[in-house]
């Protein structure tokens, strides 16, 4: 009877007591272990997997058929590399990865110099001492590891236990973890792991069970693409919450400052048409923005930072007052120099136009109207093509004018009430270029 053996060779090593030359057996010296540790670590450094063969002859079959009597006393045979090489887009996907402020760690049971080799490769570590192993994680205590976990990106020789220490250990360092995972040992970490990412191919139904969410590709640049379109959606959603709340701020303080100067600046009928019209189809446009071409170069934002932070909040408020004072503005001007129902008019069409023209000013916070250009979204220059045709009809139209408590405006007064609804965009430009921060920038 005759027992194969394969194995890791550091670990298959131990077991074996004598060698297969040239057709002959022999004893393993300590000078021939050498040799052959020497030459696996020359294949591990090339970034091949190597399996050390061993055998071991048997008279009978034992009656303990476990390991530790059958494979034992073994005869090395040798060793076999495999290369496995890592997907072309793999080193494009590392490389954003980092510079988008995500750490990738490599956790495998391959071979510290095998492991290293690799993400040497792929550009996960520069130096080889960024590298540890499973048997060195076992000599750290949990306070240790939690103090040195931030320095290592590549584990090698891990088991199960490893990584489940390693995912707690980052989240103690208040780091935001996922862990992909395709087997039954790797549902533990999965499931402690802020998300848990299952391979939707290779992946065994327990670690799709205990993971947050599936890779259907098992192609690690795929997360990469998806965290490239979180960021836009939620750039997207700050963006369009941006764009009404500073409208809604320009409207409450248009009517409080007009209150308090006993104006009667707008109807009810105007709030409603106003909050219809501008507001709802220049948000929906906002959020098929395509994003800032730089988005992944930003530093990811902290899970507690409020939605408000970096500097949405200011703009909201100081965009939200420019809209009011230019609206309370062009009702000053069209009640001293023609008449009451005029300043009425003038305000209620400079109130809608501005916001449909600060619709272009959100789309990026420190980026130009014209270097993001006009025709950059066209969900937004539809948006407010057809808000501003539903405006001008219920002015222009003389029978909606009793309707909605409008009065006809002259080209002199439709010049003025464009002029100051364009004026929030210099205005708002200006602020760019001074520098001030918004909310996409960090």
């Amino acid at each position: 009877m005759r027992v194969m053996t394969k194995g890791a060779p550091d670990v298959l090593l131990g077991r074996c007591r004598r060698v297969l030359i040239n057709g002959e057996i022999e004893a393993l010296d300590e000078e021939t272990r050498s040799i052959i540790l020497e030459v696996n670590h020359n294949m591990a450094s090339r970034a091949l997997r190597v399996l050390a063969m061993a055998y071991r002859d048997l008279p009978s079959v034992p009656d303990d058929l476990g390991s530790a009597s059958l494979e034992d006393e073994l005869v090395f045979l040798g060793l076999v590399g495999m290369i496995d090489p890592p997907r072309q887009e793999a080193h494009e996907a590392i490389r954003v990865c980092k510079q988008a402020g995500i750490k990738p760690v490599m956790i495998t049971g391959d071979h510290r110099d095998t492991a290293a080799a690799i993400a040497l490769e792929l550009g996960i570590i520069a130096d080889p001492n960024e590298v540890i192993t499973g048997l060195e994680l076992d000599q750290l205590s949990e306070t240790d590891l939690q103090h040195k976990v931030l320095d290592y990106s590549v584990y090698a020789r891990v088991s199960p236990e490893h990584k489940v220490r390693i995912v707690q250990a980052l989240k103690s360092n208040r780091k935001i973890v996922a862990m992909t995972g395709d087997g039954v040992n790797d549902a533990p970490a999965l499931k402690a792991a802020d998300i848990g990412i299952g391979m939707g191919i290779s992946g065994t139904d327990v670690a799709k069970g205990a993971s947050d969410m599936v890779l259907a590709d098992d192609n690690f640049a795929t997360i990469i693409h998806a965290v490239e379109e979180g960021r836009k959606i939620y750039s997207n959603i700050r963006k369009a919450i941006q764009f009404l709340l500073s409208a809604n701020i320009g409207e409450v303080v248009t009517l409080f400052v007009a209150t308090m100067l006993n104006w009667t600046i707008l109807f009810p009928i105007h709030i409603l048409w106003i909050n219809l019209v501008t507001d709802t189809f220049p948000a929906m446009a906002l959020g098929m923005e395509k994003g800032d071409p730089d988005i992944m170069k930003q530093p990811p934002r902290q899970s507690s930072a409020s939605i408000f932070a970096d500097g949405l909040g200011i703009s909201i408020l100081y965009q939200g007052l420019l809209q009011a004072l230019i609206t309370l503005a062009a009702y000053y001007i069209g009640l001293n120099y023609y008449a009451e129902s005029i300043g009425i008019t003038m305000a209620f069409a400079t109130l809608a136009f501005i916001q449909l023209a600060h619709a272009f000013n959100v789309r990026s916070s420190k980026d130009s109207v014209m270097k993001i250009g006009l025709f950059s979204n066209p969900y937004m220059l539809a948006a407010a093509l057809f808000s501003a045709a539903l405006m001008a009809t219920v002015i222009l139209v003389p029978g909606l004018g009793p309707l909605f408590r409008v009065s006809s405006l002259s080209p002199t007064q439709w010049g003025i009430v464009v002029g100051l609804s364009l004026l929030i965009i210099p205005l708002v430009e200006l602020v760019k270029l001074l520098g001030w921060a918004g909310p996409d920038h960090k």
